[in-house]
């Protein structure tokens, strides 16, 4: 009841500002609310710096305490952040929103709290990641990987006299067949691919996946390459690796059909990695987002099943 007052004094006074009738008391009611609303992000802002330190400091003592490389834990490890990534993310989009509006209605006053400052206070928090764990949270699910060689270019036609015009067809009939070349190679990958998959030969199948989201990036059916090498990675228990396949599915294909499926999946694989608190957000978010889709309802079962 109290957040509907708020919404409807806030209504009130951006209302009296543009009707340009705006008293200093509505103005500073408004600035108040702000006030209060910095304190609570910058409070969130603090407990996840906290999350961060303790995460730091476990990874800390596991490189002390194990014999082994710490190779081994990064996929775990990288799971963890890329939740903790999220949610800084959603704090900045919350303080970037308040900001404008506040700067819009008054100028920040010497000794107020400037919310430019926690903005970039947040910026530091992403800044001293990437120093420590050598990652990017502001782009691709991992740590980027070495540049691929690029395609191969297609040969250069052989020099000839200028064809009559009566030739052109013929020359584009050759372009149309390069190109159904192509196109089958792709699908015939793919099929490959489907094969080694049903036949529950995941270290082939995800061999195969690999090589078509390599090969053909701008292919239709690249987003499922992607999606079926997170699934390779879950049904051989290679949870981690699972995590990253459908962060990638996330990031740069939002509108694939897949999108909401790896959502789902991720959350998933989050639990079966003990990262119950990760799996929850990601999986809640889901349903914020899709009340309607049928992976929410699954999400849903999901999360009761494993309260």
């Amino acid at each position: 009841m109290a957040g509907k007052h708020r919404r409807i004094l806030v209504s009130f006074v951006c209302a009296a500002l543009l009707a340009g009738c705006a008293t200093k008391g509505d103005v500073e009611t408004l600035q108040n609310q702000a006030y209060r609303e910095r304190q609570e992000h910058q409070r969130t802002v603090q407990k996840l710096e906290e999350q961060l330190s303790q995460s730091n400091e476990a990874l800390r003592d596991e490189i002390q305490k194990s014999t082994s490389p710490v190779q081994a834990r990064q996929a775990n490890t990288w799971a963890e952040l890329e939740a903790l990534r999220m949610q800084v993310a959603k704090v900045q989009e919350k303080l970037d929103t308040l900001t404008m509006r506040f700067n819009t209605l008054t100028n920040a006053q010497a000794g107020e709290p400037n919310l430019t400052d926690m903005a970039k206070d947040i910026q530091n928090i992403k800044v001293a990641l990437q120093s420590q764990f050598g990652i990017n949270l502001d782009g691709g699910a991992a740590p980027a990987a070495a540049d691929k060689p690029a395609e191969a270019a297609a040969p250069a036609p052989e020099k000839a006299a200028k064809p009559a015009a009566k030739a052109e067809p013929a020359r584009k009939d050759t372009a149309k067949g390069k190109h159904d070349v192509k196109t089958d190679t792709a699908e015939a990958l793919f099929a490959k691919a489907d094969a080694a998959f049903k036949a529950k030969k995941y270290d082939d199948a995800r061999e195969y996946y690999s090589e078509f989201a390599t090969t053909f990036k701008k292919h239709p059916k690249t987003p499922e390459a992607v999606y079926w090498v997170g699934e390779c990675a879950y049904n051989q228990q290679d949870y981690g690796k699972a995590v990253l396949a459908y962060q990638e599915v996330i990031e740069k294909y939002p509108r694939s059909g897949k999108y909401k499926t790896s959502v789902l999946k991720q959350g998933m694989a989050f639990y079966k990695i003990g990262k119950d608190k990760a799996g929850r957000a990601v999986l809640q978010d889901l349903i914020d987002r899709f009340p309607n889709a049928p992976e929410s309802t699954r999400a849903k079962q999901f999360l009761k099943e494993h309260k």
